[in-house]
């Protein structure tokens, strides 16, 4: 498994390579050797005219194997870690995507991601290999890059009317469906994501999960949660009726929203303690059970987790992971 960290944040890297002020002192060290081995050093390298990879140094590598930084971390799983220095490179990319000298140039950026995943491991690893890319919620240029080297799509949402217009927002720059005909007018006189990716005939990711993030059990909020949570899942729902083709499944089986939904839709517990805890001691959700209730945090000072707070978290991702 590969986990390639396409967000300025940057957070996941903190995780796998051991948690919170470890996490990013490992990171330190990465941006610190001679190609700077993560995603920045990477983008910096194919914006030195190298997006056509045909000079790509021989033993050169961005990944890291997690488990060396974390024993926490399974051996399989390899890391292109983030750097918040990806935002500053948008306007260079922006610029050297659109080059008026080479005309290849959008496609060989765009394809880029998916180019280095073929070239960091060997032919037999690479077609069992899995590989989950986090983006910010952005459709930054960075972002782009990552959508067409990646087959589906994981859209995380909230319980309110901004991720509706997230979803509306999808819908528009990948695939070209634009909420009103005014929109569709002006699309149809500029340069857009989807034309280009028409032109140079690449792949566009389909649709594979909505995971709403930030499920609560607390009774305050339940039936305000309920209600807007089930608008949106309305709403994409009459999203894959009108357009199954954006979608991983679209067989008769989901032929009513009930299991429809059952296929697409899955809450995962919102970042409570449990996810805190589990970020800055390095230890994944589920092995956190195997340490009980009491955790040493990078500070030194102890905490007590009650156990249904990451129980019901890892029944979650367990059920979320069974519909990928």
């Amino acid at each position: 498994m590969l986990v390639i960290d396409m967000c300025p944040q940057a957070n996941i890297y903190q995780l796998l390579l051991g948690g919170g002020k470890k996490g990013y002192k490992n990171n330190q060290k990465l941006q610190g050797t001679y190609t700077r081995c993560n995603v920045v050093g990477f983008i910096y390298w194919i914006l030195k005219a190298n997006a056509d990879f045909k000079s790509l140094p021989k033993n050169s590598t961005y990944k890291v194997r997690a488990s060396l930084y974390n024993e926490s971390i399974p051996e399989n799983l390899y890391l292109i870690a983030g750097d918040s220095f990806l935002e500053s490179l948008s306007l260079a990319l922006n610029y050297s995507v659109l080059n008026p000298a080479n005309i290849t140039a959008w496609k060989n950026h765009m394809t880029a991601i998916k180019r280095l995943c073929q070239s960091e491991f060997d032919k037999e690893k690479y077609k069992e290999l899995v590989v989950f890319i986090d983006c910010n919620p952005s459709f930054s240029i960075y972002t782009q890059m990552a959508l067409l080297s990646s087959d589906y799509l994981i859209i995380p949402m909230m319980a309110d009317f901004t991720s509706l217009e997230g979803i509306k927002g999808i819908l528009m720059l990948l695939y070209e469906q634009y909420p009103s005909e005014s929109l569709k007018k002006y699309a149809s006189k500029v340069i857009t994501f989807n034309k280009q990716v028409k032109q140079f005939e690449l792949k566009l990711p389909k649709i594979k999960q909505f995971v709403f993030n930030n499920y609560t059990s607390h009774k305050g909020v339940a039936k305000a949660y309920k209600y807007i949570r089930q608008e949106l899942i309305n709403f994409c729902y009459k999203q894959y009726q009108s357009f199954p083709q954006y979608f991983t499944r679209n067989d008769n089986s989901l032929d009513s929203l009930i299991t429809w939904q059952n296929a697409y839709v899955t809450d995962v517990k919102d970042f409570h303690s449990s996810g805190k805890v589990s970020a800055s001691i390095g230890t994944p959700l589920h092995l956190l059970p195997d340490k009980g209730e009491k955790f040493k945090m990078p500070d030194g000072k102890g905490i007590t987790l009650a156990k249904h707070r990451y129980e019901e978290a890892i029944e979650n991702l367990k059920s979320l992971v069974s519909k990928l």
